[in-house]
């Protein structure tokens, strides 16, 4: 079956943050870089009235120098919301996405919302060809900007065809960690990779970013160049407790488990090469499959 026919059922979320109308712009921000989402769904008696994206809070409440604390959602809120059902196909939610130029869409049923589809999910499934989501990436990416020249059709396919690899990647470190939110799979991975990279020297942290996504290496040329001794996994797992608000038992599992994901995603001769520069108990979590003791 085609995945552009595919219903919108994956898309169901057991968990999502849902606010009232009459909830102040700062407490929704805080809900925002609590759950580390991107929207927030307004909901008034059992029924969805609006979505608030972060950009929604930037542009809208400070942009206008409204003052956050009295500021309500009510105010600021896109409605009424584009909504699906869970049995629309996923070609429906392409379709809309490019009509009205949002990349969010909650699924209702029964006028209640059970989940929400994203352009970061049809991305990362490759629910339709990448021409089509092209078009709605190049959009994403100019809203609200300065005004730029039109990309061409073949600039545009290679960003999306650069964003559907990213989304991979970030699939393997969900499926790895079994983490939902793609936001904390995304920054659980950046801090890890950070620290490793620094953890080499310049010449092997070079080979390793060079199979990353590139989007993923944009996002990590700022990285200072090592040998830096004094990372640890220690340091790591502090970190990644601190970023993420999780114990340092969970963050150790994490730890390693998107250690496994960055493994198999790059060759296992490169993965050998990076080991050798690590200590022991950093060296398992980065170890190919081959490589790990039985």
């Amino acid at each position: 079956m085609s995945l552009d026919v595919m219903s919108l059922e994956p898309y169901r979320r057991q968990r999502l943050v849902i606010l009232k109308p009459s909830t102040s712009v700062l407490d929704a921000a805080r809900a925002i870089e609590q759950n580390r989402i991107g929207a927030i769904i307004v909901q008034d008696e059992g029924r969805i009235v609006g979505i608030v994206t972060d950009r929604d809070l930037a542009v809208r409440a400070l942009g206008r120098a409204l003052d956050p604390n009295t500021t309500t959602l009510a105010e600021v809120m896109s409605a009424p919301p584009i909504t699906l059902s869970p049995t629309n196909i996923r070609a429906d939610a392409v379709r809309l996405m490019k009509q009205y130029n949002v990349r969010r869409i909650p699924l209702v049923e029964n006028e209640r919302v059970v989940g929400i589809v994203t352009l970061d999910d049809l991305l990362l499934d490759e629910a339709a060809p990448l021409d089509e989501l092209a078009g709605i990436v190049e959009t994403q990416l100019g809203e609200g900007g300065p005004a730029e020249s039109p990309r061409s059709p073949a600039q545009q396919r290679r960003q999306a065809r650069a964003t559907a690899a990213f989304r991979r990647f970030l699939n393997a470190v969900r499926d790895s960690t079994g983490i939902q939110d793609i936001d904390q799979a995304h920054t659980a991975l950046l801090i890890v990779l950070r620290h490793l990279l620094r953890r080499l020297t310049p010449e092997e942290a070079s080979d390793l970013a060079a199979q990353l996504p590139s989007l993923l290496q944009e996002e990590l040329r700022t990285v200072p160049p090592g040998p830096d001794k004094s990372i640890t996994r220690e340091t790591i797992e502090e970190e990644l407790a601190q970023q993420l608000h999780m114990d340092r038992s969970r963050a150790a599992t994490l730890f390693e488990n998107v250690g496994a994901a960055i493994a198999s995603s790059v060759s296992p001769g490169q993965m050998e090469d990076v080991c050798s520069q690590l200590p022991a108990n950093m060296r398992r979590a980065f170890e190919p499959a081959g490589m790990r003791p039985h």
